[in-house]
């Protein structure tokens, strides 16, 4: 399986008291590497997470580490303002969420929150990674991620490296899975 973002002792609190406040429960935070296993809940009778897609982003995108990384929390902040959750579906097997900096360029960090039916399963890699990655539906439980980056002699407005990664949410094993490339520094 691939990388997956660890979530802290705090952020694994805040999650599991809002899961139980919203009706639910989680599996463990991802801990090596695991994520969480579904939530079983009233939401889960229904198929369909309780929040909307603002919501989720109002609820999750405070738990992130900083965009520069938990060392340079005064650089910079994920903008809470200005996202676009039209891609997250709280009734569908994978949805994502793209969370950019606070007055980002085009090189600014992003990153990708991943759901399973609106329950947070924690974000697309390791680290914040800078473009805007292109994600595209395979199916209801299926995602296609290109990262951009730059490649050594590319300007920051014009990078021609790219790398592909599926998610998938694996419902027998009742966990998410990831397979492909990833961008060069994210690989460390």
């Amino acid at each position: 399986m691939g990388r997956l973002t660890r979530l802290s002792t705090r952020t694994t609190a805040a999650a599991a008291g809002a899961l139980l406040l919203a009706g639910g429960i989680a599996g463990p935070a991802m801990a090596s590497g695991q994520a969480p296993e579904a939530a079983t809940s009233s939401a889960a009778a229904s198929d369909c997470g309780l929040e909307t897609g603002d919501q989720a982003a109002q609820r999750w995108i405070p738990v992130l580490t900083p965009p520069f990384g938990a060392d340079h929390e005064d650089q910079g902040a994920w903008d809470t303002k200005n996202v676009d959750t039209s891609t997250y579906d709280q009734c569908a097997e994978l949805s994502w969420i793209t969370v950019k900096t606070e007055g980002a360029t085009a090189s600014s960090p992003s990153t990708i929150m991943l759901f399973h039916k609106g329950a947070y399963l924690g974000t697309a890699t390791n680290g914040s990674f800078g473009f805007a990655p292109d994600v595209d539906r395979v199916d209801d439980s299926t995602l296609d991620v290109t990262f951009h980056y730059p490649q050594d002699g590319d300007s920051n407005a014009d990078p021609h490296g790219t790398a592909t990664s599926t998610y998938s949410w694996d419902q027998d094993a009742g966990k998410l899975t990831q397979e492909g490339q990833l961008p060069p520094h994210l690989n460390n």
